[in-house]
């Protein structure tokens, strides 16, 4: 525990719920002359962001922009330097030690994921790049050059190793299966209006995802041509950051946003039904993991809350609104959804845009 940082950074960006029931907890200074981060590790949620009761941290040479669970004990962290890091948990959890690291991108690793056999991880960075990493050596298997502005977001698929999502401020969605020649396809991203920032496939759907863009509006749809209907419902006045879907649960979706809010919506009917709301943050809320029925939250207020959502409170069919309570504070709503059809393809194979005006290439190294 000898190189636990002495302070916490303001800004908290990621939070990620531990097999074992802690939670591991990332942050960074941006307001200083020099940007730094540092991660830490609890074993009780409720005792964070307090440095005196975490079980360990350890300060980064840059600021970091997200992070993942390799193991139970290995943690996988990207920096704002276009660099990569491997931490490990060692001595009962109480140290973090570096193990390896790469500098490949040439600007902000805004995201990254792990393939669903946990041999590869894939990210996304201001570079416009997407990289798939070989996670025993952490050497770059391959480069993929298709969008034209950041990468806001890449998202594994939950049981197939070769398929993610990404997306990016080029308004863009992509599918990608690198098992083919031409790996990228385009999804439509209507009903969506404006440029998407976080995407999340949907667990036990594979092939419905859920896409959240700069003005609040979520979408969930199916990656397939003309199959399904796209719901949308807009659960934010602002930029949405994260979405996540309970593992328990896969009709709970929730979301955190810039307005500082932390919404979960039940999505399994047409008519979205908002079952919580909570507006405890004070600035950007940035993190968001599930754990059962609970959902954590952190934010650049310094701030780590635990939500919890109350499994009788999700709607049945003959229920159109709810009420949850946490912590004395009581959110109550339902929303109404747009349930829309576009007359276009929702899917592009191979980027070959047919029957559309745009064009793509994508480089490959």
């Amino acid at each position: 525990m000898d190189n636990i940082p002495a302070a916490m950074d303001r800004h908290l960006d990621v939070i990620q719920c531990h097999e074992d029931g802690g939670i591991l907890l990332g942050a960074s200074n941006l307001t200083g002359r020099y940007w730094y981060g540092s991660i830490w590790y609890y074993q009780d949620p409720s005792c964070a962001p307090d440095v005196e009761k975490c079980k360990a941290g350890v300060q980064l040479e840059a600021g970091l922009s997200d992070a993942q669970w390799l193991s139970s004990t290995k943690v996988l962290v990207g920096l704002d330097t276009g660099g990569l890091a491997v931490w490990e948990l060692i001595d009962d959890f109480d140290t973090f030690m570096h193990q390896l690291s790469t500098l490949e991108h040439d600007d902000v690793v805004s995201s990254i994921s792990i393939t669903s056999d946990n041999k590869r991880a894939i990210s996304g960075s201001n570079d416009r790049c997407v990289k798939v990493w070989d996670l025993e050596t952490l050497a770059s298997r391959n480069t993929y050059r298709a969008h034209s502005d950041t990468v806001e977001c890449i998202n594994c698929h939950p049981t197939e190793s070769d398929i993610f999502l990404s997306c990016s401020q080029d308004g863009r969605i992509f599918l990608w299966d690198t098992r083919k020649p031409k790996p990228v396809s385009i999804v439509d991203k209507l009903p969506l209006q404006h440029s998407p920032k976080s995407v999340v496939w949907q667990p036990n759907s594979p092939h419905s995802f859920a896409v959240g863009d700069e003005t609040g509006q979520i979408v969930v749809k199916d990656t397939r041509t003309s199959i399904g209907t796209p719901v949308t419902y807009t659960a934010h006045c602002r930029c949405v950051n994260r979405l996540e879907f309970s593992k328990d649960n896969p009709s709970l979706l929730a979301s955190v946003s810039d307005d500082c809010e932390v919404v979960v919506t039940d999505i399994s009917s047409p008519k979205c039904t908002e079952i919580y709301r909570n507006r405890s943050h004070r600035d950007f809320v940035k993190g968001l993991s599930w754990r059962g029925n609970k959902v954590f939250t952190c934010g650049w207020d310094s701030q780590v809350l635990t939500h919890t959502i109350d499994s009788a409170a999700v709607p049945t069919s003959d229920m159109v609104a709810v009420a949850t309570k946490v912590k004395g504070q009581t959110s109550i709503g339902d929303m109404e959804c747009k349930v829309e059809t576009s007359n276009k393809d929702m899917v592009k194979c191979n980027g070959n845009n047919k029957g559309n005006g745009d064009s793509m290439s994508v480089e490959s190294t």
